[in-house]
């Protein structure tokens, strides 16, 4: 019976998502030459839903672009698109969706495989192309990233910021990408990340958490974007989850995000530009500090430009400047990966149960997590001092609902790792209990569950 109303939602899902495919067909790409740049557009589920192609469509009749190359793969994050472990083969369950440029006078070449394109079936697994082979084969001038609403799901009760400890974890997902972008033999000379719009399904204080610590991490070697300032919530063709929508509103998006780095490519006299790694840490500094003249680029980018200046562009920087503006940038040192830990042994008992995410507000993502709190009566190996703890039970895998049997009052062996680094990390989660305080943990069998881990 749950089966069926699953397919049933599938269905409904796949009505309304089939308008998010539709639109007019691409243009032929530009002839080629020197002067003219390499584009490639890196993207989530909110890109499938509209805003990939029509920006695709816009970088391809811009008569400063030579070629175009736009990668959509839902359920993804920065990392996704490295090979760093354990992404290194994760495969975009929900939707995948390539245009890619086939030579002067050619139409693009495409592959779409998303809702709507099959009247009863969900996509297929594709594998999520990878920066670095990108790099090698685009040999992109820019390069635009819309990401960052898949890591809402580093915050399960999607309301509270813990500052030190949600900093760090989006680092480790920031900084890898920002470091293998803008390494040699990286030809990029600028980059723009599109941070997502307004978020339904999150906190204002998550949001706003999520857009600084992107500047932070990734200025000024990127042109960061707030895209709230963009288009406004609520929209009027918005799906259960409250975060994707579709119809004109994704097109305002696309255009506007377009129009603010059409000017910054005009501007920044972009072909004159040696490739960000080798550019002066005093050159990068200055591209940010630099121009963002006009209102519609001033308000997406830094909406309280007084008060955030001084973040941005430190007192002392000119005279940094001039000392390196010859000098070669040197990319930070991606995190190292956690190590891998023993499991936690416990016996413990469950106290408390969250609700599993409805079906029709998990759609189009896959995978969802549900948090547990158990009392600890006894550990049995490691090391654990909370008189609690928060484990994230699998709810649904493959669209399909989990048996989540576990009884209040009952007593359970647990075998725990730690989410942190998990491919279970930045999945849909469903957390009411309020413990924000303890450190999210999951059961090593269902750590083994997650579809993008590589079977034997």
């Amino acid at each position: 019976m749950r089966l069926d109303r699953a397919q049933h939602l599938v269905r409904l899902t796949t009505v309304a998502l089939l308008l998010c495919f539709l639109g007019t067909p691409l243009r032929s790409e530009v002839s080629n030459a020197s002067d003219k740049f390499n584009v490639l557009i890196l993207g989530d589920s909110l890109a499938l839903c509209g805003f990939g192609k029509r920006l695709d469509e816009r970088f391809r009749s811009d008569p400063q672009v030579n070629a175009t190359y736009t990668y959509m793969a839902c359920g993804t994050n920065p990392l996704s698109w490295l090979k760093q472990k354990p992404y290194t083969s994760i495969k975009a369950p929900c939707g995948f969706w390539s245009i890619e440029s086939a030579g002067a006078g050619k139409p693009p070449r495409e592959l779409q495989d998303t809702y709507g394109m099959e009247r009863k079936n969900p996509p297929k697994p594709h594998l999520v192309p990878k920066l670095e082979d990108l790099l090698e084969k685009v040999q992109p001038d820019i390069l635009v990233v819309q990401t960052g609403s898949n890591l809402f799901g580093l915050f399960p009760d999607a309301k509270t910021v813990r500052p030190s400890q949600h900093a760090s974890a989006l680092k480790g997902y920031l900084l890898p990408f920002k470091t293998k972008a803008v390494s040699a033999p990286s030809t990029l000379r600028r980059i723009y990340w599109v941070n997502p719009p307004t978020s339904g399904r999150v906190s204002k204080e998550v949001q706003d958490f999520l857009f600084e610590q992107t500047r932070k991490q990734l200025t000024p070697a990127s042109t960061v974007i707030d895209s709230r300032t963009l288009v406004a919530y609520p929209y009027r063709r918005m799906d259960p989850d409250k975060e994707h929508f579709l119809g004109e509103e994704m097109i305002q998006w696309a255009d506007k995000v377009f129009d603010i780095i059409e000017q910054d490519m005009s501007a920044q006299a972009l072909a004159s530009l040696p490739p960000l790694s080798e550019q002066g840490e005093g050159a990068l500094v200055a591209q940010v500090a630099q121009p963002v003249e006009t209102a519609a680029r001033a308000e997406a980018v830094q909406p309280e430009i007084p008060a955030r200046a001084e973040a941005v562009v430190p007192a002392e920087v000119p005279a940094r400047a001039q000392a390196v503006t010859t000098a070669r940038f040197v990319a930070p040192a991606a995190p190292a990966e956690p190590p891998e830990q023993e499991p936690l042994l416990l016996k413990a008992t469950l106290a408390f149960k969250s609700e599993p995410i409805p079906l029709n507000e998990l759609l189009p993502y896959q995978e969802s997590l549900v948090a547990y709190v158990y009392n600890v009566d006894k550990v049995v190996k490691g090391r654990y001092d909370e008189k609690q703890i928060l484990v994230m039970h699998p709810a649904h895998i493959g669209l399909k609902p989990q048996k989540l049997k576990h009884k209040i009052g009952k007593r359970y062996k647990l075998r725990l790792d730690r989410m942190e680094g998990t491919l279970w990390e930045t999945a849909k989660a469903r957390d009411e209990s309020g413990q924000i305080n303890l450190q999210p943990y999951i059961r090593v069998e269902d750590r083994k569950q997650h579809p993008g881990i590589r079977k034997p």
